[in-house]
């Protein structure tokens, strides 16, 4: 099941992520998912965190 966060980003990078967000046709929220996504894709490539496969099923995500 999704999680919802909250986070606080000064207003010119919100900015910059509104107008990214018009130009994928992407709500803001939706942007910051995708890339909190693809951030922890490039880390778990990189073996600083488990991977999905290798945590235990119902485990949740560190």
């Amino acid at each position: 099941m999704p999680k919802r966060i909250s986070i606080s980003l000064p207003d010119p990078y919100y900015e910059k992520l509104e107008q990214w967000a018009e130009l994928d046709d992407r709500t803001v929220a939706g942007l910051a998912s995708y890339i909190v996504q693809k951030a922890i894709d490039e880390v778990e490539k990189e073996g600083k965190v488990a991977s999905k496969k290798e945590l235990p099923p119902n485990q949740p995500r560190p």
